[in-house]
This record gives structure tokens, sequence and C-alpha cells, in this order.
């Protein structure tokens, strides 16, 4: 793994300005609008009595909104590390981009992306199992 840092050109996207925003909107609108009585059901669930790997997702950043992290990480670990990582990441694209602070970048040799992704999958499983086990069944 190396981390370069290189300067940015200005037909760049910014992606991190891009999907961060909509993550930061995302709990926004769970803050302050009742979203969460709109949504459906899990279709998954419903039809396997099982919680999806995303179970609890919603419920996770709703609760990451309102400031209660421990809540947020008991419905659904993962989702709840992964906004919090998402709304940080824009915070500093947004500094970056609005300082002209150079890209920071990540590179990983191709051994090391299968290691990194096999280690997400394992990641995604193991928070799997732990819905499976945690979340109330559905009825």
């Amino acid at each position: 793994m190396r981390i370069s840092f290189r300067g940015r050109h200005h037909d760049e996207i910014e992606f991190g300005l891009i999907y961060g925003g909509i993550a930061v909107l995302a709990m926004v609108a769970l803050r302050f609008m009742p979203v969460v009585r709109l949504l459906p059901d899990c279709v998954f669930r419903g039809l396997t009595a099982l919680p999806c790997p995303a179970c609890g997702a919603t419920r996770s950043a709703f609760f990451l909104s309102h400031g209660k992290w421990f809540a947020s990480l008991s419905m659904n670990p993962l989702a709840a590390l992964a906004f919090a990582s998402i709304c940080i990441y824009f915070v500093y694209s947004l500094f970056a981009y609005l300082l002209h602070f150079p890209r920071t970048m990540v590179v990983f040799s191709p051994p090391e992306r299968l290691r990194v992704r096999t280690a997400i999958a394992l990641l995604v499983l193991v928070n799997w199992a732990y819905l499976i086990f945690t979340l109330p069944s559905s009825s």
C-alpha cells in the first residue's frame, strides 16, 4: 500500500464531494424529516424471514443523525461505520477542494487489492451474521 499526493485538475470529478454530499443530505433528511415512516419493509426479510445484509442500515443512519452512536452501532455496525466514514471524508474533501490541497490517494498493488476485497467481503459476512443473531425475527 502506498499513499500518494497529487495535484487536482480542473476537469476532475470530485467523488468525495458528490457521494459525501449525498450522504450528508440523507443524514439531514433523516434528522429533520419523517422519512423513516415512509420507507417500505425489507423484501428479502419478508420472503426469507432473515435480515438482509443491509437490514437496519436506515435505522442506523437515523440514530447516527440524532447523535445516538451506540444505538446506531447496535442496529448495523458496518452501516454506522460506513455512514460516519463517508461524512468525515466529505468534510475532508470539502476542505481539500476549497483550500486547494493535493488529492490524497491510496494505491494498492494487485495482491493487496485482492486482500482488501476479501477483507471487505468477510466484514459484510460477519456483519450479516451479527444481524441474523441480534435483530428480532420478523413476524
